[in-house]
């Protein structure tokens, strides 16, 4: 794979469509300064997806696109493109030749092609990852890539030594896997917050739906019951009313008879009518007795009927209270077993602290006995420490004393060489010598003065720069918690604005009414979300409401009946509406138990809402009352007679009628207060930014100030270096001066006698270097062995510490068993207590109801008596009435007897008229009948409608029968019962629960399916962790081999190293350059020259093309701080790795020119655009105008 050509348009100094086609070995790129030459390398660089400004030489990156010149107008794009061969099929491509191409409008749009087809920037950096090409890699090298290689930390190298150890796409996998796995867990963690709200819910939910579904299941009884109930009585009534038409037909045409022979009769009597008006009214004063004597009787039958029927209640009513004490019974001894049962968990529980506690005790005195061995450890450690500290003090003094005798012996040696010379001058140069030491001795007290100056300034900046670090650490905790804190509430604000905009928690027929909410006229939302709720009554008030928190508000009736039919047309379940022109709600009277403790206030008062709402604020919660806790709860309702509901702050209720509904319950539960939560959570983190703002700036300000206090450091060290030089540099030369002027002041004479002196003395001190140089030898063994015996106790003591490590973690984990013992057996006992409260309160029931027995018992001995009493009195009235009855009889017989003639037609009269109104009567009677039957059929017809919206003829194509009347009314009976006493239910809840329940066993999957890819994700990432460390130690040692010999070769000698500065975590680690050219003695890199320095960047850059060589290298003139000789060197080197690499230089240095195989040259012979020359080697100085 080689670079095969490049295609520049419109980017920086090349308007034009510009090609440049490249062969293998060296090519140039030369041109005078300011021509754009460096341009190429910068579209070279911005093509394989360079995002940074200030790497393409740039403000922003519109900067790239050609802006223009007086005579050429500005380009509206800038594209470049790579052609590469890759007829290796190097890259994953079934092509000879692969085209990159980048292209940036003004507009800010970009946009990266492959062969002409759209791919992402990701794409780009994939495809060339590991094969040194790249923005990361080391095929294209500028000056800047230079310096920064060797002035930059040892933690910065990394990059270019990841990419040539082959390492940069293993990162890239473990960088894309961690932030899988940061997604992973933050989906996990909105997860268990969605499945830890389902699970709050699912529990009452289920109760619910089986409470409708046996609803729903008595209501259908309910409905056939009475369905068939009613239409038998319909058809009997249809019977019955055919009959009395009938019956009405016959008494009418008698009615007609009896009033034509009365009309007869009455002619005929007229004559007799004074003879028989005495007997007459005597007859019918006695009937009248005998019609109120039959009235008083038939109203004490009637009393007496009501009183049986009384006693037959009574004693049903007192079956039901003995078997009531039965159950009572029955529970008693259950309750008693499970008190038996709940104290035995407490004496197991209490049993299982105690041996968890010895088992504690025991891990702790093992805790205790590591300690005094790690104490052990610590202070051999100290000691061998403390011997190294004095070897290694020894070992400097030697070393000092090493370097004082070899200077000593040289010096003799020069001297001795001064000797051998002429001395003819000797007495001349005395006097210029004593001036000259006169003078070192001047500046040496100066030099001593400034030393002294400077160490003073060093130790106040040193104490400066510590006071400002730490504040810079301070500083730097601060902003961390902060982020730490902003994260975590926008995270939070997050799932739960989730959950806001998803409506998680509302019913689905809630959720579908709302989604089409913009097609559906009048919907208001549901109630949760038109009141406003302060956070301490979110709980409380969400009790309150129930299901109602999903009713859905209307404008009007008409709103909620087409939302109703929506739902019915989308099969979507049902929701509750609340019409605002309908609803009207009632409010309490303020009552007497608002000065009780606890007592909280109505809880429609303690939320708002906007005023057209408030008649359905008052309906949901007007009769409803808040309270701190549920004993001032409980208080209150007895005080009120448990007349109204009552709600507590932590989600208790009491109903009215004295029902408690209660137990555990998210006090951050949702749909009420969650948009509160969300704002109040946006607002904490909008406050936290604010404070990071102000804490960032106060970092910055430490930042600098610890910058300057380094700058001040730094420059007083280096003004103390120079000082000292200075000292050294004075003492030698007073030292030379007075050796020269003992010299001068020597006979001649003495001359050979100080050639011997001098002769013993180098003898000597060459005997002091041997000894200094085995003391050193000693010294660095006993220091070996030290440290090999330090290393040794180290070990040991980390065994040790794992050990306390895995105690102590073993010793939290039994003080959490014994913490959830003691609250089990704490639990336990509170089970135990609250049943036999249980078991008294069942005590006190069964004495009311043998009570209630007593007092039923008692009052049916009272109505039996009276029973008794009014069938006497009716015995009695009978015979009365027999004996008028006889009266009217012998009347009759005497008027007869009187006045038989007369009285024969009044007789007769009598008969007729009576048999006229008995027949008139009974027309009325039966007509009367007939309506009430009429009455009653059209009742039931009305009641089919309004129940269950069924005609006549619907209800009887339902096929439904009742074949004894009876039987059903007393099964209805028994179903209303139920329903009545299933008390409210929620009909939504059953699909409510499906829905629910089938997210609920979806989310335990997922977060199941959750876990395991985290899993996954962790080997992964430990996987590729450890590939990385391995290949990286491998490459990185043979990288360092390749430099040690480049390095010789480039300086013509010396030495070089490449080490880790943390060789236990080579992935993190920083690299370090050791470098000692040769004849340096150079501890410090920024010591060397700044050729040197470069010479330096271009052995490690070619030790890693030797390693792993990129297709092709652009080198954008790094040897121009270079000398001529290294230039030369520099490019034959080039030379020889040209066989693995296709080189691409930009210079302008004629030694590396010469080695070019082609020579492209860049001009501007039009202002502000660059031009391309391809030239002979001997044209180019004058094409460039460079002579």
């Amino acid at each position: 794979m080689v670079l095969d050509s490049i295609e520049i348009k419109g980017f920086k100094s090349f308007p034009d469509k510009t090609r440049l086609s490249f062969k293998s070995g060296i090519t140039a790129v030369v041109g005078p300064n300011g021509s754009g030459k460096s341009n190429v390398s910068d579209a070279v660089r911005w093509v394989l997806g360079e995002q940074s400004t200030k790497s393409l030489r740039s403000g922003k990156m519109e900067d790239i696109i050609f802006g223009g010149t007086a005579e050429r107008r500005p380009s509206g794009s800038a594209e470049v493109t790579l052609v590469i061969n890759n007829s290796d099929r190097t890259l994953p491509f079934d092509n000879d030749f692969v085209h990159v191409t980048r292209r940036y409008y003004r507009s800010g749009e970009s946009e990266y092609r492959l062969n002409g087809a759209a791919v992402r920037l990701k794409d780009i950096y994939e495809l060339f990852m590991d094969t040194g090409l790249g923005r990361d890699g080391y095929s294209i090298i500028g000056q800047g890539r230079i310096d920064d290689i060797v002035s930059s930390k040892s933690s910065q190298r990394r990059e270019i030594f990841e990419e040539a150890a082959g390492i940069t796409k293993f990162r890239y996998r473990k960088s894309e896997a961690e932030k899988k796995l940061s997604a992973a867990e933050d989906n996990l963690l909105r997860l268990h917050d969605i499945f830890s709200e389902l699970k709050e819910r699912i529990g009452p939910l289920k109760e619910q739906s089986e409470k409708a579904a046996e609803f729903l299941t008595l209501s259908e009884s309910k409905k056939r019951l009475e369905i068939g109930l009613w239409l038998h009585t319909l058809d009997e009534s249809q019977q019955a009313v055919s009959v009395q038409e009938e019956k009405i037909n016959l008494a009418r045409a008698e009615l007609e008879q009896l009033e034509r022979d009365l009309s007869k009769t009455e002619r005929e009597i007229e004559e007799h009518t004074l003879i028989s008006q005495q007997r007459a009214a005597q007859i019918d004063e006695i009937r009248r007795e005998i019609s109120q004597q039959e009235e008083t009787a038939a109203a004490a039958g009637s009393d007496a009927a009501v009183k049986k029927n009384t006693i037959f209640h009574n004693n049903a009513t007192i079956e039901r209270l003995r078997e009531n004490i039965e159950t009572l019974s029955g529970d008693r001894a259950d309750i008693e077993r499970r008190i038996s049962e709940k104290s035995a968990q407490a004496a197991q529980y209490g049993e299982a602290v105690r041996e968890k506690q010895t088992v504690l005790d025991g891990l702790t005195a093992e805790l205790e006995e590591l300690i005094n061995r790690t104490s052990g450890y610590s202070d051999k450690i100290d000691n061998l420490n403390k011997q190294l500290g004095l070897i290694a003090a020894e070992l400097s003094q030697h070393r000092v004393s090493l370097a004082v005798a070899a200077s000593a012996s040289e010096e003799a040696k020069q001297r001795m060489a001064m000797l051998e010379g002429s001395a003819a001058d000797y007495e001349e140069r005395s006097n210029g010598l004593m001036s000259e030491k006169d003078e070192l001795i001047s500046d040496l007290d100066a030099c001593e003065e400034k030393i002294t100056e400077c160490e003073n300034s060093l130790k106040g900046y040193s104490m400066m720069l510590g006071i400002k670090q730490k504040q810079l650490a301070e500083r730097q905790q601060e902003i961390e918690t902060l982020s730490s804190q902003i994260s975590e509430k926008e995270r939070r604000a997050k799932i739960l604005a989730d959950l806001e905009n998803n409506m998680e928690g509302f019913y689905n027929s809630v959720k579908l009414v709302m989604s089409h909410s913009h097609n559906l006229p009048g919907i208001l939302g549901p109630v949760s979300r038109l009141i406003s709720v302060p956070q301490e009554y979110g709980l409380a008030v969400e009790t309150a409401l129930g299901g109602a928190m999903q009713n859905i508000v209307v404008e009007n009736e008409n709103s909620a009946k087409q939302a109703i039919a929506f739902l019915k047309e989308k099969r979507g379940g049902r929701a509750t509406f609340m019409p605002v022109t309908s609803v009207k709600g009632s409010v309490m009277a303020s009552p007497a138990e608002r000065d009780m403790p606890g007592y909280i206030g109505t809880a429609n008062s303690l939320i708002s809402a906007d005023a057209r709402y408030k008649n359905i604020v008052d309906y949901l919660l007007g009769r409803t009352v808040v309270a701190d806790n549920l004993d001032n709860a409980s208080a209150i309702a007895k005080r009120a007679g448990y007349k109204y509901k009552i709600v507590t702050l932590d989600g208790q209720q009491i109903n009215s009628g004295g029902t408690y509904t209660g137990g555990s319950m998210s006090k951050t539960s949702g749909l009420l207060v969650r948009n509160k939560n969300i704002e109040l959570l946006k607002t904490e983190a909008a406050d936290l930014k604010e404070k990071l703002n102000a804490a960032e700036e106060r970092f910055n300000i430490a930042k600098q100030e610890v910058s300057a206090s380094q700058a001040q450091i730094v420059a007083a060290e280096s003004v103390l270096k120079t000082a000292k030089e200075d000292k050294i540099r004075v003492l030698g030369e007073i030292k030379r001066v007075s050796e020269q002027l003992d010299m001068i002041n020597s006979a001649k004479t003495s001359a050979e006698a100080e050639r011997q002196k001098l002769s013993q003395r180098i003898s000597e001190q060459n005997n002091e270097i041997l000894s200094a140089k085995e003391k050193i030898s000693s010294a660095e063994s006993s220091m070996a062995a030290l440290n090999d015996e330090l290393s040794s106790l180290t070990s040991g003591r980390d065994e040790i510490k794992g050990e306390h490590d895995t105690l102590s973690t073993r010793i939290s984990a039994a003080r959490l068993e014994i913490v959830a013992a003691q609250k089990d057996e704490q639990s336990a006992k509170l089970d135990a207590a609250e049943l036999s409260d249980r078991l008294k309160g069942a005590d006190d029931k069964k004495m009311q109801l043998l009570s209630e027995i007593s007092a039923i018992e008692e009052q049916n001995s009272v109505l039996n008596s009276e029973i008794e009493k009014a069938e006497t009195d009716i015995d009695e009235t009978r015979k009365l009435i027999d004996a008028h009855k006889a009266e009217i009889e012998h009347l009759s017989f005497q008027r007869d007897e009187a006045e038989r003639h007369a009285n024969e037609l009044r007789t007769s009269e009598r008969a007729r008229i009576s048999e006229k109104e008995r027949a008139a009567g009974e027309v009325i009677r039966l007509s009367e009948k007939k309506e009430a039957l009429l009455r009653e059929y059209d009742d039931i017809i009305a009641k089919l409608y309004d129940e269950y919206e069924l005609t006549k003829t619907e209800a009887e194509q339902t096929g439904i029968k009742t074949d004894d009347p009876s039987a059903s009314k007393r099964r209805l009976s028994e179903i209303k019962s139920k329903i009545k006493a299933l008390g409210a239910v929620n009909v939504a809840a059953v699909e409510e629960y499906k829905e629910v329940k089938e997210r609920y066993d979806f989310l335990d999957v997922q977060i199941s399916d959750a876990e395991k890819s985290k899993t996954e994700l962790k080997k992964l990432i430990d996987s590729l962790t450890k590939q990385m460390r391995e290949i990286f130690t491998e490459q990185f040692g043979i990288i360092n081999g390749h430099f040690k010999k480049i390095f010789s070769e480039l300086f013509g000698g010396g030495s070089a190293d490449l080490q880790l500065t943390d060789p236990d975590d080579v992935l993190q680690s920083g690299i370090d350059i050791i470098v000692q050219p040769p004849g340096k003695n150079i501890s410090i890199i920024e010591q060397l020259s700044g050729g040197e320095k470069a010479l330096i960047a271009i052995s490690i850059y070619f030790a890693i093309m030797k390693v792993n060589p990129p297709p092709f290298c652009i080198l954008d003139e790094v040897e121009a701080a270079l000398d001529e000789v290294n230039v030369t060197r520099f490019a034959q080197y080039l030379r020889r790795m040209s066989g693995r690499t296709q080189f691409i230089i930009i210079t302008h240095r004629r030694g590396t020119m010469e080695e070019a195989d082609v020579l492209y040259g860049v001009t501007m012979q039009e202002k502000g655009i660059s031009k391309l020359l391809q030239i002979d080697a001997s044209e180019i100085e004058k094409s460039l105008n460079m002579a």
